[in-house]
């Protein structure tokens, strides 16, 4: 039966591998120091039934990227790539998912053409398969934004054309562009305030030339806009 970790629980695969490798270095720490890494109560069975889910999980990914390896991208493969990746998912993540490595992913990105994010202080570059210079209402676009929820890189949709006295001087079009943050809920949170909603809606407004059209991918994989 898989662990349950609860809301103040450090249970995500990254901080368990960082205890497990203290557990079994030269100078380990106890079980007990192990439990508080984890924020977890002091419980050896619980601690080490948490190891062991860990590693039976590893070895059973190892396995399974063994499997795959040299095997070439499915086209439901190069899907959930797509949209893991517009979903905000990194290379890592979605590699860990798909029992993939991290250049796989990242090839079928490069090599479909998917807008990809860049680091803070970068200028993103529309990718060419992307480039428009007008855009339709309803349109799904990848833009880049100084908002935590956008930046870096994030999908939504076009709202409609904004007035732009710079645009008109400058000979480009703006546009306002609604996105979409998922809410994580947990325990504590006002649920009942909220009943069904998975997530909420933020705006901004673009210039063209910051704007890559992601409507070509969309249609060609079908892509499940409300995971966006």
């Amino acid at each position: 039966m898989a662990i349950k970790a609860k809301a103040h629980e450090k249970l995500d695969e990254t901080n368990v591998e960082r205890v497990l490798n203290r557990l079994e270095a030269e100078q380990p720490v106890t079980k007990k120091e192990a439990c508080e890494m984890l924020n977890i109560a002091y419980n050896t069975t619980r601690l080490n039934n948490i190891l062991i889910e860990f590693k039976d999980k590893r070895q059973y990914r190892r396995n399974r990227m063994d499997q795959n390896k040299g095997k070439i991208a499915t086209t439901d493969e190069v899907k959930e790539v797509i949209l893991s990746y517009l979903m905000g998912m990194n290379f890592a993540e979605i590699s860990r998912q798909m029992y993939r490595s991290p250049t796989f992913v990242k090839n079928i990105v490069d090599r479909v053409g998917v807008p990809t994010k860049v680091a803070m202080g970068e200028h993103f570059i529309v990718p060419d398969e992307c480039v428009k210079y007008e855009f339709d209402v309803g349109e799904w676009v990848w833009f880049n934004d100084n908002h935590p929820d956008a930046r870096g890189g994030k999908a939504g949709k076009i709202r409609r054309e904004a007035s732009s006295k710079r645009g008109i001087e400058g000979g480009y079009k703006a546009y306002f562009i609604d996105y979409w943050i998922p809410i994580v809920w947990k325990e504590g949170m006002w649920v009942a305030w909220w009943p069904g909603v998975k997530r909420c809606k933020g705006w901004t407004v673009k210039p063209a030339y910051e704007i890559a059209s992601i409507q070509h991918l969309v249609d060609k994989y079908n892509l499940n806009t409300e995971a966006f």
